[in-house]
């Protein structure tokens, strides 16, 4: 049996080797993603790889018992008895944090900004905390002890068993244990009232995997197939939906604990139709000031309003070297701001500590040459968005998904995109031409890709949709359907920077395309949930967004069509993630993507990993079912100066949870 405490690139290789399909990342130079523009722009960083092992790097020691230290205001609360002392609050053994910089002091609040209660994720992912987690602070990413002081893995790979960290405590100083986790598995994730269709990532070939209580601190997770890449899942989906559950509070909540007919009041009181609805509603830590949370700050003030305010958890197990209780902030708090421009004003004025969320690459410059002023700096880190139009394999329209699942027919509009003008008029020419195909970094990402039908050839393009029968044109001379009704192309995105509106992108595509290919075309902006009940429905034509860069083995819904917001299949995707009960099943074509998938995550020899992660993504390459403009070089950070702790560089990533990579509980503030 493996026993990991952290896991980095050699280790991960190793044990992926042992233990089945291990990605982890380490990156090149420092990893990136977001969008916003010019000023003098850098180079194009050297985007994040994906592969971890390494010698087992020395954990920081956990402080010396009784060597607890903790913020006035919780030794405030001590004096008058509402808590018990900081050692009594710890874990035998908190989980040490060694700050990035400096060991830091107590400060009252950090500021973000968020545009009200429909951008709540950029909240959780600041609070999130789960059995392992990210670490970028060597400049590689890997995987880290967290809530688990240590963790086993059988040679087999089927089998993980957890050791959590003996004494943790939720915010309401009830014990954290085996049961919590127990209750997520057996309560939530087994009752199909709750959960109709269990995760496909806590599954293994299809198969759903097991928890076990060991003891109250140890927890087994059994698979009926190796699972190598289960601590980077932890690290990412568990992010999101937490594998471990406040039992003591939510059973309140769930007919297997609750009185029937006090539960049926309560679910009435509160205005919902069935109890899960009301269960959920409760568990939401972004709304419910009540349930309790194992993160570093626990919602006071929930939007709407003015301000999203979060209070210093007192039973937060983690410490810094010195025996300093985290978080070093009293609060958290997100200030309001209704868009982008508002976000950019509270920036400039110095509102905002640490942030890239809302931050436009369009907006650089501006950030720039206000730093001094606004006594902030703006940071470089790796990513960038890149505008992307999914061609949708599985739109309704029977035509047009003739059409669009021809290679031609992708090809001859991704040719007809003139890309460098694109560069020139909207981003200084500093963005990166190509379709995307994955990004330099991660580990099945070759040179060769992201350069198919990338060059402005209209003669070329006109002469592929002429060759698939789209030669005949109306009386506008607008090129007809094979059914003789006018081809008209509709890419639908919602409100968001890209560098610049995104909008403006995509109205461009739109011009080329119906300019130079002689295909109606539009572009199209809706609000944001609109735009995500639609396509998750399969109802946009073209959904017009970003694409995942790297680590995408651990959210493969943006190559393989697993999921409906798989945006190119939506439909074949809910087939694959409802176990055939929903959407339509894929042909072969797609199917092939599947299978390759399904194989790379059972696959315990790494070089053959590689190999099928290559094949899915070589036939991208070759299909072009996404069809990239541009890819921004950065992503803009903004760091206030007087926070301590943020990361020079790191990736901009949504599957590093953003700027979560920067460990919020260890940042402060010198006066």
């Amino acid at each position: 049996m493996v026993e990991l405490s952290k896991l980095t690139r050699r280790d991960f290789i190793k044990a992926s080797a042992i233990a089945a399909t291990g990605i982890l990342v380490q990156a090149c130079a420092k990893t990136a993603e977001p969008t916003q523009a010019p000023a003098a722009a850098t180079a194009t960083p050297a985007a994040a790889t994906a592969t971890p092992a390494a010698e087992q790097p020395t954990a920081t020691p956990a402080p010396a018992a009784g060597s607890a230290q903790e913020a006035p205001g919780l030794a405030e609360q001590v004096s008058a008895g509402t808590i018990p002392p900081v050692d009594e609050r710890l874990p035998q053994d908190p989980m040490a944090i060694q700050p990035f910089e400096e060991i830091g002091q107590y400060s009252q609040d950090v500021h973000r900004v968020l545009k009200g209660a429909s951008d709540l994720t950029g909240y959780r992912v600041i609070v999130r905390d789960n059995v392992v987690c990210w670490n970028y602070g060597t400049g590689d990413i890997t995987i880290e002890n967290n809530l688990a002081s240590k963790w086993d893995i059988t040679p087999d790979g089927k089998e993980y068993t957890f050791y959590l960290r003996k004494g943790l405590s939720w915010s309401d100083g009830q014990p954290l244990t085996a049961d919590d986790f127990m209750f997520f598995y057996e309560d939530m994730m087994l009752n199909t009232e709750m959960t109709p269709t269990f995760p496909t990532w806590l599954s293994s070939g299809g198969e759903p995997g097991t928890f076990e209580k060991v003891d109250d601190y140890t927890v087994k997770m059994t698979f009926p197939n190796p699972y190598g890449i289960l601590p980077m899942y932890l690290c990412f989906r568990a992010g999101t939906v937490d594998t471990f559950c406040p039992k003591h509070y939510l059973q309140q909540f769930h007919p297997a604990y609750a009185n029937a007919d006090e539960l049926a009041k309560a679910v009435s009181d509160a205005g919902f139709d069935e109890w899960f609805q009301l269960f959920a509603d409760r568990n939401e830590y972004t709304v419910n000031t009540e349930v309790p949370v194992a993160k570093a700050w626990q919602v006071t003030v929930p939007f709407p309003g003015q301000q999203m305010v979060s209070e210093r958890n007192p039973y937060y197990w983690k410490a810094d070297s010195d025996g300093k209780q985290l978080p070093y902030f009293e609060q958290l708090v997100n200030d309001y701001a209704a868009d982008n421009e508002a976000v950019a004003l509270k920036i400039v004025s110095g509102e905002v500590d640490f942030q890239y969320r809302s931050v436009g690459y369009a907006d650089f410059s501006l950030f720039k040459e206000n730093e001094a002023n606004g006594d902030y700096r703006v940071l470089e880190w790796i990513g960038g968005s890149w505008p992307c139009v999914y061609v949708n394999q599985s739109v309704k329209d029977e035509a047009l998904r003739e059409l669009f699942q021809q290679r031609d027919f992708r090809h001859a509009l991704s040719y007809g995109i003139n890309r460098q003008e694109v560069n020139d008029l909207m981003f200084y020419g500093k963005a990166i031409i190509g379709n995307p195909v994955a990004w330099e970094g991660d580990p099945y990402w070759l040179p060769e890709f992201n350069h198919t039908a990338i060059e402005f050839d209209a003669a070329k393009a006109n002469e592929l949709l002429d060759g698939i029968g789209l030669d005949q044109r109306d009386s506008d001379g607008y090129r007809l359907r094979p059914d003789g009704q006018r081809l008209e192309l509709t890419m639908t995105c919602y409100p968001s920077e890209m560098g610049v509106p995104a909008i403006d992108i995509f109205n461009k595509v739109a011009e080329y395309w119906e300019t130079n290919l002689g295909i109606k075309s539009t572009a199209e902006e809706v609000e944001r949930s609109l735009w995500s009940e639609r396509a998750l429905a399969g109802d946009l034509m073209m959904a017009s967004y970003d694409i995942a860069n790297l680590l995408w083995v651990i959210d493969p819904l943006w190559f393989v069509p697993v999921a409906p917001s798989t945006y190119w299949a939506p439909l074949y995707g809910l087939w694959y993630s409802t176990g055939g009960k929903g959407g339509e099943e894929p042909p072969q074509e797609y199917m092939q993507l599947i299978d390759w998938y399904e194989q790379l995550t059972a696959e315990p020899d790494q070089q053959k990993q590689v190999e099928l992660g290559q094949q899915i993504l070589r036939q991208h390459d070759q299909e072009v079912y996404v069809i990239g403009v541009v890819k921004l070089p950065f992503q803009p950070m903004i760091k206030h100066n007087t926070v301590v702790n943020v990361l020079e560089k790191a990736p901009a990533e949504y599957r590093t949870f953003h700027e979560s990579i920067t460990w919020p509980s260890q940042l402060w503030r010198k006066s």
